[in-house]
């Protein structure tokens, strides 16, 4: 027999017939029904019975159940009341040969015993013969002459006996030996399992009392960030009511001055004949500060980006580079593409590239096929401050000095349909953080158009307070000497009794002049009412800067690049015009004679940047790129960085769907103007020089897989190794503008 023991987890899930197969292995069971016979007990008053001391008829073997717990006590097996009756009695034990099947499940649960077995139903009968082999039980059973004499003779009993008898000792100590042996095993194992049950409650005790001490940690911190938050949340409501209160104030302080304006524009429209009769004021100048703005241009006549276009700016980049095509001007589509895609972020753009490159022109160019307006500011070496930009109030001539720049910001404000596009060229020939750097930091303004302050709004007041002074003198002298048929200011001063009158109101001695003061009360006034105070950021207004990089002209702070988007050029005589005209001629738009008009909005508009997401694959990669690269090598990148690319990318979509051509872009126009570091310096093992030549560049080609068909000088790879190599040749300087 197979000596293999069960537990009975190891039986549990297993299927009916593998149960009956497990027995058949464990007992030697060849055939397909499992025979046995064994010893039926007297009946009595019952009409069922259990089958003991079972053997197998095949081999005469005694069964055991291989289940742990169960191995040592022979088997015994339910005889239901049909084969009971028939094979049994009510006196006396008898001997029954049947076949076995598995017991109802619900038996097997009760008894705890996967394997149990009962008599199959029909199979019982009387044993009538013993097997071959003997079995020692009957043989030495105390009341085997009575039951046994069916089926043997005394003398073959006795015989038997007696030899039984001898065997049965051998047996005895056999087995005694066997189960000994078996049970110091089992003692042995016993013990190994205890050892290692309390090895592992050790274990859980230290890995309990870890984490109570991490839990007690846990907690601990979990109070402090309690605390911290709700500090947060407190000096949350306190800014907000400080927010709130500012609002409140500038709201104030915003209405105050606009009543200024008003009461000073109603008492100039009240007293409107008086102030030019005695020339304090010009006509025109009048009517400028009276009337609403209208607007000085004439709308251009175009085509509709919404009608005919549809609002897809992937066709309004074919319009447009055909519309250029067509004056003679041949830009690659994909500068047309970048560059209306930098117009729509509202940030700064710098065209950076050689002189005659094509900088301005694309400004012109751009404007012209857009129905807009362009105006190029060239900027001076000696500009210093934002006065040189803006211009300043001056004090001694009580007015305020204006720029062309300021100039052409009014008149974008004063246009409101029509697209500007300042240009400021040659951007670097002066320090640009100098005197641009206050008015890039009004450009951060994102949720709203920035408010510029030109000078203070207590000038219109001190205008109007003054003004009125010198009008109510005026009429009241002529009232009072009744000089009615004085009507200018020069016949006032012929006046010799109102001349002398008006000396002696205003406190004049025979030195001071009247006519001096007249100029200056005109000066006054005329400043006033031809300047605003304050000007908003037009929404129609884009800004743009136009830089070479040589000799003669400055770098650009990290201050500069970490606001601007760098676009850089090449000259037009090494663009492939052939590839533009075939570009051009598959388009097939029939008139391309009228400029592309867009709504204001649709030329972009100051929104606040994406949200920065940790699981946007692109906030990932930069995050990425910075932890392993920018930072190791010096190059500062911000948050604000990525948010400017998360909005470049949106836009840059609606051109063109190619993410790894925006990749490219992003990184030429914000990340490679950064690199200008000594390349001789260590990052660990290697030099910073080294990191870039051996590990960035290779990074930088697996995320442009098509990295080859970009034209060099618009290609990220391109010009990681062209800085790479005039490093190289320049001791070890990494310089991306050289």
């Amino acid at each position: 027999m197979n000596e293999v023991i069960y537990s009975k987890e190891e039986l549990d899930d297993r299927s009916e017939a593998e149960l009956l197969d497990i027995l058949k292995q464990s007992w030697g069971v060849n055939d397909n029904k499992i025979e046995v016979w064994g010893e039926l007990p007297a009946l009595g008053d019952t009409t069922f019975g259990f089958l003991r001391n079972p053997h197998l008829v095949s081999t005469g073997d005694r069964l055991y159940y291989p289940v742990q717990g169960l191995e040592i006590e022979p088997c015994s097996f339910f005889i239901a009341p049909q084969d009971a009756q028939k094979c049994g009695s009510k006196e006396h034990n008898s001997f029954v040969r049947c076949e076995l099947e598995l017991s109802p499940e619900s038996e097997r649960s009760k008894h705890n015993n996967p394997l149990s077995l009962c008599v199959k139903r029909g199979t019982g009968e009387s044993l009538r013969s013993l097997p071959k082999e003997i079995p020692l039980e009957i043989l030495t059973n105390p009341n085997s002459d009575e039951d046994s004499s069916q089926f043997i003779s005394k003398s073959i009993y006795d015989f038997y006996h007696e030899k039984a008898m001898g065997d049965l000792d051998k047996l005895v100590k056999k087995k005694q030996s066997e189960f000994e042996l078996k049970m110091a095993q089992r003692e042995i194992d016993a013990i190994q399992s205890l050892e290692i049950i309390q090895d592992k409650i050790q274990e859980n005790e230290e890995k309990r009392d870890v984490a109570i001490k991490l839990v007690e940690k846990l907690n601990n911190k979990q109070i402090e960030l309690d605390k911290i938050v709700s500090k947060l949340t407190q000096d949350k409501v306190t800014k907000q009511t400080e927010i709130q209160t500012l609002v409140a104030s500038y709201t104030r302080i915003e209405a105050e001055m606009n009543n200024k304006i008003k009461r000073l524009k109603e008492y100039v429209a009240d007293k409107a004949l008086f102030l030019k009769t005695f020339e304090f004021i010009d006509e025109e100048v009048l009517e400028l500060f009276i009337q609403e703005s209208q607007p000085s241009s004439d709308q251009v006549e175009g085509i509709s980006f919404n009608d005919i276009l549809n609002g897809d700016y992937q066709q309004a980049v074919s319009y447009i580079q055909s519309y250029l095509v067509s004056q003679d001007i041949l830009y690659p589509r994909h500068i047309i593409e970048n560059y209306i895609t930098l117009l729509r972020t509202k940030d700064l753009v710098i065209l950076a590239g050689d002189s005659g490159s094509g900088k301005t022109n694309l400004v012109k160019s751009f404007a012209k096929a857009v129905g807009g307006k362009s105006i190029i500011v060239p900027v001076k070496p000696n500009w210093t401050s934002s006065e040189d930009l803006l211009g300043y109030y001056n004090p001694l001539e009580k007015k305020y000095l204006a720029t062309p720049f300021l100039e052409a910001m009014i008149e974008a404000e004063q246009n409101p349909t029509i697209p500007y596009f300042i240009c400021l060229d040659e951007m670097n020939l002066a320090r640009v953080e100098y005197y641009f750097a206050d008015f890039l930091s009004l450009l951060e303004t994102r949720d709203e158009s920035p408010k510029i302050t030109l000078y203070s709004e207590d000038e219109s007041s001190h205008v109007l307070s003054e003004l009125k002074a010198v009008v109510d003198i005026i009429q009241s002298t002529k009232e009072k000497y009744s000089k009615e048929g004085v009507i200018s200011f020069i016949e006032l001063l012929k006046d010799e009794t109102l001349n002398n009158q008006l000396r002696l109101a205003f406190g004049f001695s025979d030195k001071d002049s009247l006519i001096k003061y007249h100029s200056e009360i005109r000066r006054m006034l005329s400043g006033v009412m031809s300047m605003p105070s304050c000007i908003k950021m037009p929404a129609n207004l884009h800004i743009i800067g136009a830089i070479n990089i040589d000799e003669t002209t400055h770098y650009l702070s990290p201050k500069i690049l970490d606001r601007a988007h760098i676009m850089r050029f090449e000259s037009p005589l090494l663009s492939n015009w052939d590839e533009i005209l075939t570009q051009v001629e598959s388009y097939e738009f029939e008139d391309i004679s009228k400029p592309l008009l867009f709504n204001i909005d649709q030329l972009g508009y100051r929104n606040n940047y994406p949200r920065f997401d940790r699981d946007n694959a692109f906030c990932k990669l930069f995050v990425e790129l910075n932890k392993d690269y920018f930072h190791k090598l010096g190059v500062e990148f911000g948050m604000r960085t990525i948010r400017q690319g998360l909005n470049y990318l949106e836009l840059f979509q609606e051109v063109n769907d190619d993410s790894s051509m925006a990749i490219n872009n992003f990184m030429l126009h914000k990340v490679l103007p950064k690199f200008t570091f000594d390349g001789n310096k260590h990052v660990g093992e290697q030099t910073k020089l080294e990191l870039v030549d051996r590990v960035f560049v290779e990074r930088v080609k697996s995320l442009l897989p098509n990295f080859e068909e970009y034209s060099e000088v618009f290609s990220a790879v391109h010009a990681i190794e062209t800085v790479v190599k005039n490093a190289k040749a320049n001791d070890g300087v990494v310089n991306f503008w050289s």
